[in-house]
């Protein structure tokens, strides 16, 4: 027991001693330490505006209208200068929750100003909403800020 009782002591000192020399490593402002070169870096990064959209077709939807939508979809992140980034892509979970949703677009913005007073009611963007109508059985959309 006294042996189990000094080898608990005396790794108790040790991992004391080992954070009090990483206490003052991090505190030496010469040299930052990882963590504060990460915390730095997440200070610098901006907080984006991500629009999710996504699109469950109608079951009598066409390919090539489903394509054109895409390209016209596409089309749109080129055509408004707001949209800091695009991307999309189809569905390719193992997982059996997409309800039959498909194609996926992630949009990013700035600002909600430029969602809401510039790409928003864009004549290009209004278009191209009412080109689903005929095609679209419903829409999913989610907007959200990064937590950098």
């Amino acid at each position: 027991m006294e042996i189990r009782n000094i080898f608990l002591a005396s790794t108790l000192m040790a991992l004391l001693s080992f954070t009090a020399c990483d206490e003052k490593k991090s505190n030496d402002k010469t040299e930052p330490t990882k963590k504060t070169e990460s915390m730095i870096k997440s200070d610098a990064k901006e907080k984006l505006l991500r629009h999710v959209v996504i699109f469950k077709f109608k079951d009598e939807a066409r390919e090539e209208d489903v394509n054109r939508l895409n390209d016209s979809f596409n089309a749109l992140a080129e055509a408004i200068p707001v949209v800091k980034d695009f991307e999309w892509g189809i569905n390719d979970s193992p997982e059996d929750f997409h309800q039959d949703f498909t194609h996926c677009y992630l949009l990013t913005f700035a600002s909600e100003e430029d969602r809401d007073s510039i790409y928003t009611p864009h004549p290009q963007h209004q278009a191209f909403v009412e080109s689903l109508g005929p095609h679209l059985e419903k829409v999913f959309v989610v907007d959200y800020w990064t937590n950098p």
